[in-house]
């Protein structure tokens, strides 16, 4: 006879639900030692956070952080989804959707007009709204590779307690299409103190300009470059000439690509590189994948954030989103699909649908996420994600939007 099982959902409260918080980040493998313990709880003051109990104790917690995200040239309000986590108890009750569902209501609600988070993998995400974003470059390299004839000055050490320096020298990176920031000090601060790291970095005076935080193992590493800080091209190219220094005892360096350059053009011989060290702990290899998944929250707030000033376009946009469902009849979620009249050219403007003239496109709002921030143009998401136009317009829709965003940030 099957069991009734006893659910409640609620707000985080710190001090009665942090000790279950720890258990199931312990239970999934997120934690492992007395130091990540500690810095969750300054990771948890931070945001907010929703807990679903199950017969009185919590097995499931989701947590979101403010931040920004860039379309073309102006930065949208972001709603991040920092933390799903789900105990051994609670599988296959959908309360990580449930909560999701209920932060990104939060989100809606502070006026955050798109929604992002990292991603374990695909298809979980996707049932709240969830669009796979750009692919991102990621480097296992022999820093003695790195083609870089300047010299590096003496770096100073740095450590966790320089944790501002080092975020205010995230934020003052050149600004790109799709970038992020989050900028969230006691968190950040939490992140760099949950596992064993290092950096080193420059100052002009009193100010950090930039700076490189790394995870260490072992003698030789390989060495995971966690953060990369920079003002301008310059301090990027000396902080890449700092880790070819290290070369001389470490033999393979893993990062992601530097938002700002092309990696592999500044590598010697990296096809070379990759075929006598393609396997072992320290394996040369460059790879790509979408580790991160996007959702618009505000259509008409991201549509008129284009920067597009071309041949006038005008259509009628019909957008379904799965979230809609999952919070119907819930006051907190102002329903985000429907249809809309959207001009875009010298004056963009998007209205409730009356225009029964217009071509249609229609889509999910996974696809058109995918689709305001460039990640596949309209013509391949017709392909791909079910994205419905005539051939003229998926052809003029081509060339209305940034391609190739990249956040720039862990998260």
């Amino acid at each position: 006879m099957a069991q009734e099982v006893s659910i409640e959902i609620r707000d985080f409260d710190i001090e009665k639900d942090m000790l279950s918080v720890q258990r199931i980040w312990r239970e999934i493998g997120w934690s492992d030692s007395e130091r990540t313990d500690q810095a969750m709880t300054a990771f948890f003051e931070t945001g907010t956070t929703s807990v679903g109990l199950v017969h009185d104790e919590v097995e499931c917690s989701v947590q979101a952080q403010t931040g920004t995200m860039r379309l073309d040239h102006e930065d949208l309000p972001l709603c991040v989804i920092a933390a799903v986590t789900t105990s051994r108890v609670a599988r296959g009750l959908s309360l990580a959707q449930q909560l999701t569902a209920r932060e990104l209501a939060k989100g809606q609600r502070r006026g955050e007009a798109v929604a992002v988070l990292g991603m374990f993998d695909q298809g979980f995400y996707n049932k709240l709204g969830f669009g796979t974003g750009a692919y991102i470059n990621e480097f296992r390299v022999d820093p003695n590779q790195f083609d870089i004839s300047l010299k590096p000055r003496t770096p100073r050490r740095l450590s966790a307690h320089d944790s501002d320096a080092m975020l205010a020298s995230l934020m003052a990176r050149p600004p790109l299409h799709g970038n992020v920031v989050i900028n969230q000090s006691h968190c950040f601060k939490a992140e760099l103190s949950m596992e064993e790291g290092f950096g080193l970095g420059f100052y002009e005076g009193e100010r950090l300009t930039h700076f490189v935080w790394m995870k260490p193992q072992g003698e030789h590493g390989p060495y995971e470059v966690k953060w990369l800080g920079y003002e301008d091209g310059q301090g990027l190219l000396e902080i890449l000439a700092l880790l070819k220094s290290l070369g001389d005892q470490v033999y393979s360096i893993h990062m992601m690509e530097p938002p700002h350059v092309q990696l592999q053009s500044m590598l010697k011989r990296p096809f070379r590189s990759q075929a006598v060290a393609e396997e072992g702990k320290y394996a040369a290899e460059q790879s790509a994948s979408a580790w991160y998944q996007l959702r618009v929250l505000d259509v008409p707030a991201c549509i008129n954030a284009l920067s597009y000033k071309g041949p006038d376009l005008a259509f009628r946009l019909n957008v379904e989103d799965p979230v809609d469902g999952i919070l119907a009849g819930d006051g907190s979620w102002r329903p985000v699909g429907g249809s809309f009249d959207v001009a875009l050219g010298q004056q963009a403007s998007v209205n409730v649908a009356k225009n029964e003239t217009l071509p249609a496109l229609t889509c999910s709002i996974n696809t058109l996420s995918r689709l305001i921030w460039g990640v596949a143009p309209a013509s391949s998401l017709a392909i791909s994600d079910g994205l419905q136009a005539p051939i003229s317009l998926l052809t003029a829709l081509d060339g209305v939007f940034t391609p190739n965003p990249k956040p720039g940030w862990n998260f």
